[in-house]
């Protein structure tokens, strides 16, 4: 009994701590994912309708602009910063996988170029970027490889399988009876 009892309350405590995680992670705000979408069609010509997943590694900052010469300085705007995923496809035959890093600005709801976000010279957006510097766009090659197979498969099999067929004397003269082999004894 007092085994079970151990077993529940550590498996209780698993799943409670297990999911902490998942309830501590920041939500988009609502017209964030759209607004990628509209940034990224009008960043990347060759980017894929839907191909966007659900943004994740969402930060919010608190972020006051500085003032501009002969203007008054503005309130906080909130941003939010998060991980892009999605495909850009060339000649429908090479696709990428692309990662890459997006500042929304829910304040003025509008999406935030790097120069922008730059501007604002705060340490947890720069700190933000420098941690997903490393992604950027991975190759499929799948069917890159595929053309590249056919180049080398196409003439190996003219060469050692129907070659050997067409050019075979023997088989054309057993099949058309040139050695009178086909007879019938009555």
């Amino acid at each position: 009994m007092f085994k079970q009892l151990t077993a529940a309350v550590m498996a209780l405590t698993l799943l409670v701590s297990g999911g902490a995680g998942v309830l501590a992670a920041e939500d988009a705000p609502k017209g964030m994912k759209e607004a990628t979408k509209k940034f990224m069609k009008d960043e990347y010509y060759d980017y894929k309708d839907g191909s966007l997943e659900p943004l994740s590694n969402l930060t919010k900052v608190e972020v006051t602009p500085k003032a501009e010469e002969g203007e008054e300085a503005s309130g906080p705007i909130t941003v939010y910063a998060g991980l892009a995923e999605f495909k850009t496809v060339r000649d429908n035959i090479f696709t990428f996988d692309r990662k890459e890093t997006v500042y929304y600005d829910a304040t003025n709801d509008k999406m935030l170029t790097a120069t922008e976000v730059g501007a604002f010279q705060n340490d947890t957006l720069t700190n933000y970027k420098e941690q997903f510097d490393h992604l950027g766009k991975k190759m499929n090659l799948g069917w890159v490889m595929s053309l590249h197979a056919l180049i080398l498969l196409v003439p190996a099999y003219l060469m050692f399988v129907w070659g050997n067929q067409v050019y075979s004397s023997s088989r054309f003269m057993i099949g058309n009876n040139l050695y009178g082999q086909k007879h019938t004894f009555n």
